[in-house]
C-alpha cells in the first residue's frame, strides 16, 4: 500500500509517526530537506493525507485560506486524499466536485503542548464518500486494533466538528482564566478552587490550569480557528470570549510595560478581565 503525507509540520510528523507501520512516504515543499520518497516517481499512491497549514490572513480578509490544500490535492497523485488540515465547513465537497477526485476530511486532534499528546484518542472520523471512507479504514485497521473506532459521517458535519473542539477548548480556558481572576479578587486559591471544581465528574480537567504569567489562550490552531468560524457565523458568543482574550493580551502587555506598583497592576487586569469596578483602568490612564 502506497501512502504518503503532504506537509510536514506539527500534523505531518504525527501523523508519520503513528502510521509508521504503513512507511508513508512524507513531501513538503517548504522543507525540501524533510521529504522522504520511496515510490517511483509518477507512480500513484492509495491514500494521500494532506496536513498542509490554512492560516487566517486578516488583512487580506482570508479567514481560512486553503490553498495549500488545493495545491496539495493538484501536485500530487492518489487514489484517495484525506484532508487533515482545518477547512471551512464546505471545503471538502467543493474540492470534490471542483477536481472531480475522491476526496474526504478527517479531523486531526495533534498538539504541540501536553494539554494534547496526553491523551489518546482511540477513535477516528471521516467524513465524505462512504466507499471512499471504508477504503482509508481498511487500510488504517493495519495500524490500530479493533478497539479503535471508526466513525463515518459527511464532510461538512466532520469540518464542523474540528471548529466546535477547537472553540469549545478556547472558551473553556477563558472560563476557568476567569474564575482565576475572581478567586484572586476573593483572595481564594485558585489551584485548590480548580482542584475542587474538577471533582465533579461531570467537569473534563483538561485546560483547567492559568499560566500566571500568560492567562489567556494562545496557540496556531485556536488563534486561527476560533475566529475564522466565529467571524464566519456571526456567533456573537464566541466574539465575546475572542474579545475577551486579546484585551487580556493586551492590557498585560501595556501592564509589562508601565511603571505601576503591583497591587494597581494586579486591579488592572481584573478590571480587564470584568472582575473590578471600571474606575480602576479610569485612574491609570494616560492623558
Amino acid at each position: 500500500m502506497r501512502i504518503l503525507i503532504v506537509g510536514h509540520g506539527v500534523v505531518g510528523k504525527n501523523l508519520e509517526e503513528e502510521l509508521e507501520v504503513l512507511h508513508p512516504d512524507v513531501i513538503d515543499k517548504y522543507k525540501p530537506e524533510e521529504n522522504k520518497i520511496e515510490v517511483p516517481y509518477g507512480v500513484r499512491y492509495d491514500i494521500a493525507f494532506i496536513c498542509v497549514d490554512t492560516p487566517i490572513r486578516k488583512e487580506e480578509r482570508v479567514l481560512c485560506d486553503t490553498s495549500e490544500v488545493k495545491n496539495a490535492i493538484m501536485e500530487n497523485e492518489a487514489e484517495i486524499y484525506v484532508i487533515k488540515s482545518t477547512v471551512s465547513p464546505g471545503t471538502t465537497e467543493q474540492l470534490r466536485v471542483k477536481t472531480g477526485k475522491r476526496i474526504i476530511f478527517s479531523p486531526e486532534y495533534y498538539g504541540g503542548t501536553q494539554h494534547c499528546n496526553n491523551f489518546r484518542f482511540d477513535f477516528t472520523i471521516l467524513g465524505g464518500e462512504r466507499k471512499a471512507c471504508i477504503e482509508v479504514i481498511q487500510a488504517l485497521q493495519h495500524v490500530y486494533d479493533a478497539r479503535h473506532q471508526f466513525r463515518i459521517t459527511d464532510s461538512r458535519t466532520a469540518e464542523l466538528t474540528k471548529y466546535m473542539e477547537n472553540s469549545f477548548l478556547a472558551t473553556k480556558v477563558s472560563f476557568c482564566q476567569q474564575f482565576y481572576f475572581i478567586a484572586s479578587e476573593m483572595d481564594v486559591d485558585y489551584e485548590e478552587l480548580r482542584e475542587l471544581f474538577v471533582l465533579d465528574p461531570r467537569v473534563n480537567p483538561s485546560h483547567t490550569f492559568v499560566d500566571r504569567l500568560h492567562p489567556y489562550w494562545s496557540s496556531h490552531c485556536l488563534d486561527k480557528d476560533v475566529p475564522a468560524i466565529a467571524d464566519t457565523y456571526e456567533a456573537s458568543l464566541l466574539q465575546e470570549i475572542i474579545k475577551f482574550n486579546e484585551n487580556t493580551k493586551k492590557c498585560l502587555g501595556i501592564i509589562r510595560k508601565a511603571e505601576i506598583p503591583e497591587g494597581i497592576k494586579n486591579d488592572m487586569l481584573m478590571y480587564q478581565a470584568g472582575v473590578r469596578r471600571k474606575e480602576i483602568l479610569k485612574d491609570q490612564e494616560t492623558p
